[in-house]
């Protein structure tokens, strides 16, 4: 079983979410004409799809986050050395058949 994380299409379906060129061409009647031969030191043009465009937008998201939440750590511990940290059992077994149920 997949679980998909990312909201993305599975790859059968992604086929459309190729980075388009300039050189790109649509339709039969593009496909029966040549394209012109490109001279050397032209820059192509690169258009990113929607699903392309978001993944960048997440990666600059996720590269100015922290990986760990220090503060929140830092006081787990200190719960955790002094004997104060209590376990909510009940929230505990919600959220594993919370997760369970969201796999079907």
């Amino acid at each position: 079983m997949v679980i998909d994380f990312t909201g993305l299409p599975p790859k059968s379906q992604a086929s459309g979410t190729r980075a388009q060129t300039s050189n790109d061409r649509v339709g039969d009647q593009a496909q029966a004409q040549s394209a012109p031969a490109s001279k050397a030191g032209d820059a192509a043009e690169v258009r990113l799809s929607e699903a392309a465009q978001a993944l960048q937008g997440t990666d600059k998201v996720l590269a100015n986050t922290p990986e760990v939440n220090e503060s929140r750590v830092e006081a787990l511990r200190n719960a955790i050395e002094s004997g104060s940290y209590e376990i909510n059992y009940a929230r505990v077994a919600q959220r594993l058949v919370d997760f369970e149920s969201s796999l079907d």
